[in-house]
């Protein structure tokens, strides 16, 4: 069932549109990662879902009930809507407590135990009930922001970049606490961020923005591995970038022959691998030059850049002109495992897993 929708949503800056003609469903209980670079309009998107812009054209809806139609809005604190910000935005007079309780109803004789509870859902000890923002770390203040916007039961909740500020350990585990606690409670999460892997760990429904349009939107496993254009494969990931010609149910290109679903489709085209699609095996040299065919390919390790358990290595790859004719291919960069990690000059070879994405 369609929770959220957008419905050729634009929102203009003079002559700048900052979002352009978006339309996007969200389905009701879950996580969406809206993900695009710097500019690309995805906050301003948060913006006008949460109520705190108007749109220019387009219309929202939140279970059937217009949000926005065009410059005419419901006001943010009519929607049924949470907010948390990358600074959690505390109040730095109030204790945790007076923080999370604030959107309370301060007569309520349940509201301290409300409180409690809120510090429960989000891992926060009790004993830091009377503190002050100050005192708190930067995950600590993000549980405090996240509880206090759960405190009024929103139907919605839109994150803004709310790990960006934090170390990558403590990012990755607060991604994983925030993803769980609203699991639990069964709400409807939209979070924006610059992060990639952060949108494909968090989110079951990824939006790609880019020049204030949506550029495509769907499972994450789904963009990573068929994206709808290179820029948006680059972006989403190392992603190796090759010209191929197609056949009846393979690909020629740099790699040699590759197994691929073409749908009868024949001539030029642009594929991509994955890095991680690529296995290398250390071999002679004499093998290296003596086995040169469409099929096999075979390299050289020109370059390599630890990185503990995952490495870089740039190969240079060699066909029968490189091989015979003195010829300088430029190297494609291969992750690979630090374990029986090759040095720099050996021969490779070069194993492909899985198939090619083949552009459209």
């Amino acid at each position: 069932m369609t929770f959220l929708d957008i419905q050729g949503v634009t929102k203009r800056y003079g002559v700048t549109s900052a979002v352009d003609d978006v339309t996007l469903s969200i389905e009701a209980g879950s996580r969406t990662a809206i993900v695009g670079p710097s500019g690309s309009g995805k906050t301003t998107l948060l913006r006008l879902i949460g109520g705190f812009e108007a749109p220019d054209e387009g219309r929202i809806t939140l279970k059937n009930e217009v949000l926005a139609e065009g410059p005419s809005i419901v006001p943010a604190h009519r929607r049924s809507v949470g907010f948390v910000t990358q600074d959690g935005s505390l109040f730095p007079h109030l204790t945790v407590a007076a923080n999370i309780g604030f959107g309370l109803d301060k007569r309520s004789p349940d509201r301290d135990r409300r409180v409690l509870e809120l510090m429960d859902m989000v891992e926060l000890d009790r004993v830091m009930l009377h503190r002050r923002p100050h005192q708190l770390s930067g995950g600590q203040q993000q549980r405090v922001s996240l509880a206090r916007a759960l405190a009024r039961q929103p139907q919605l909740m839109l994150l803004d970049e709310p790990f960006s500020a934090l170390d990558t350990g403590l990012r990755e585990n607060m991604r994983k606490v925030v993803a769980e606690v609203l699991k639990r409670a069964g709400i409807t999460t939209i979070l924006v961020t610059h992060d990639q892997a952060e949108a494909l760990s968090f989110a079951d429904h990824v939006a790609v923005m880019r020049q204030g349009k949506l550029v495509q939107a769907g499972p994450p496993r789904t963009l990573y591995l068929n994206p709808t254009d290179p820029t948006t494969a680059s972006f989403l990931g190392d992603a190796i970038l090759l010209p191929a010609e197609l056949g009846d149910g393979w690909v020629d290109c740099a790699f040699g022959r590759l197994a691929a679903k073409t749908h009868k489709r024949l001539g030029a085209a642009e594929i991509m691998l994955r890095p991680e699609q690529l296995s290398l095996v250390t071999v002679p040299e004499k093998e290296a030059m003596a086995a040169l065919d469409n099929t096999v390919r075979y390299g050289k390790v020109v370059d390599i850049e630890f990185g503990g358990a995952v490495c870089t290595l740039m190969v240079a790859i060699l066909d029968n002109q490189s091989a015979f004719n003195g010829g300088t291919p430029a190297p494609v960069q291969i992750r690979c495992s630090a374990v029986n990690l090759p040095s720099i000059g050996d021969h490779v070879r070069i194993e492909v897993l899985g198939e090619p994405h083949i552009f459209a």
